[in-house]
C-alpha cells in the first residue's frame, strides 16, 4: 500500500448567496432562451373605420358566428 495524501478542498455557500445564482442563472436563461418563447402580437388587417362582431353562443352546434369577417 501507499501512503497518498490526498487533500480536498470544499467550499460551501451560505443559502442566499445560493439563492442570488439561481436567480441570475434564471435571468441569464430568460434572456437567451426569451425570443424563442415570446408571443407575437397579431396584426389584424382593419382600417379605421372598419368594424367585426363575434356572437358566443355554447347552446348551438355553431359556438360562434363573425359577421364582417372575410
Amino acid at each position: 500500500m501507499s501512503n497518498e495524501r490526498r487533500i480536498v478542498h470544499e467550499i460551501k455557500l451560505e443559502r442566499s448567496v445560493k439563492i442570488i445564482l439561481m436567480m441570475a442563472v434564471f435571468i441569464l436563461g430568460l434572456q437567451v432562451f426569451g425570443p424563442a418563447l415570446s408571443i407575437k402580437t397579431a396584426m389584424a388587417d382593419l382600417s379605421d373605420g372598419d368594424r367585426f362582431q363575434i356572437d358566443l353562443n355554447l347552446r348551438t352546434p355553431d359556438y360562434f358566428k363573425c359577421s364582417g369577417c372575410n
